[in-house]
């Protein structure tokens, strides 16, 4: 095994995770605190990745930064989610804070899948 699908199988690893954690724990306070651990953690990954690939990465086209804004807005949907639930007595915003988070989580996952040609 060389480099790169050692890192492409970390990076595909973890975003199963990610989606799994997303469904299941990004409902709550605690889930929305490891949500945004597990996608800044996935983003450092992609970094490596990206690095790894060097001048390959233009073979991926220009979604590349599609990709990576929607992992960091993501990110943010899950800290605002995180902390708006701590300040306010409304359920209501951070849920929909956290269905948003969810989408970015999809939408994302699906993108990263569709560049690399793991999906039609």
């Amino acid at each position: 095994m060389n480099a790169i699908s050692i890192v492409d199988a970390v990076h595909l690893s973890l975003a199963f995770l990610i989606v799994l954690c997303a469904v299941v724990l990004g409902w709550v306070q605690l889930g929305q605190r490891l949500m945004t651990v597990f996608i800044g953690l996935q983003v450092l990954v992609g970094i490596i990745y990206a690095a790894v690939l060097g001048g390959a990465l233009k073979t991926v086209g220009g979604h590349i930064f599609e990709h990576i804004l929607g992992a960091l807005l993501a990110m943010a949907a899950y800290i605002a989610a995180r902390r708006l639930g701590a300040n306010t007595t409304s359920r209501t915003v951070p849920i929909v804070l956290a269905a948003i988070g969810l989408l970015l989580v999809l939408l994302t996952a699906y993108l990263g899948l569709k560049m690399y040609g793991r999906i039609a």
